[in-house]
């Protein structure tokens, strides 16, 4: 679920770094977004609903269908922990950097 309009190495000025850096970099982000976005998703469902969705993962079919039934704002939870990453990332680079 990568947000296409969310492109941290353009903000921070990292156009330039060589593409296997850019990408590496990339991959990162991407995995702590997804990261948040499982914890926030497992935060939303109850005992019994993260016990059904084990039994989904077992499967491995019908995952995203029991997220949506289940967490019907995944959508905006998943802008949001973008959106709050991207704050935190620039804030850190102010910091650093002193802007």
């Amino acid at each position: 679920m990568a947000d296409e309009n969310f492109d941290i190495l353009q903000e921070f000025g990292l156009n330039d770094l060589p593409e296997d850096k850019k990408q590496a970099l990339r991959e990162k982000i991407l995995d702590l977004i997804e990261s948040k976005f499982n914890r926030a998703i497992l935060n939303a469902m109850t005992d019994s609903e993260k016990a059904e969705f084990d039994k989904v993962l077992e499967k491995g079919d019908g995952v995203d269908e029991f997220i949506k039934l289940k967490v019907p704002n995944f959508a905006e939870l998943h802008q949001q922990i973008v959106e709050d990453l991207k704050a935190e990332m620039l804030k850190m680079d102010q910091q650093v950097f002193n802007k």
